[in-house]
């Protein structure tokens, strides 16, 4: 199983919150170019003391020069997460899971995200693919808590239609049939 470089805290502004001085520097693979590791590392810098757009570029410029580096994609997300960058940001999360089916990090961001955009069904799917990937109690820990608010969020919701049902047989041909006779109608009167 893949480790991930990525911190265990990755909600950065709560982090912040509880540890004002902390660092949530990472540090990424000895894999990398010299260039990649340090556009990474500033990247992060720059998430950890909530510069969100100027993270965007360092860690677009650490993918563009490792493309295979799944936690650069993660940290990428995160930071278009962070600047209310909807679309980037699934597409970052979404590439990292593609490229490291085994990144922990990269289906709890996942999962994390649809949650927060109130699609609960791929959340909870991104969120089993994340526990089995889960490797450490804190990763379970991180997990459970993220599930834990959705269940709450959830109970105190109006229930959303998911569609998931098949079409009654039934509606479908008293449908067809008035659709037929709307069409036998408009013929009629056509001619």
């Amino acid at each position: 199983m893949a480790t991930s470089t990525l911190p265990l805290i990755l909600d950065f502004e709560e982090a912040r919150s509880e540890n004002p001085g902390s660092s949530i520097v990472p540090f990424a693979p000895g894999g990398l170019s010299t260039e990649a590791r340090n556009c990474f590392r500033e990247g992060m810098e720059l998430l950890g003391s909530g510069e969100a757009q100027q993270a965007i570029a360092r860690l677009e410029r650490a993918v563009a020069c490792a493309p295979e580096y799944s936690d650069g994609y993660v940290g990428l997300g995160i930071a278009y997460a962070m600047a209310s960058h909807v679309y980037p940001a699934l597409d970052s999360f979404e590439r990292a899971a593609e490229l490291d089916p085994a990144n922990f990090y990269a289906h709890f961001k996942l999962a994390q995200f649809y949650f927060k955009l109130r699609v609960p069904q791929k959340g909870y799917e991104e969120a089993e693919r994340a526990l089995r990937c889960a490797s450490t109690p804190e990763e379970k820990g991180l997990l459970a808590r993220i599930l834990r608010e959705e269940r709450q969020r959830e109970a105190g919701a109006v229930a959303r239609p998911t569609w998931n049902k098949p079409f009654p047989r039934t509606w479908l041909r008293t449908g067809l049939a008035l659709l037929a006779a709307i069409c036998l109608l408009l013929i009629t009167y056509v001619k």
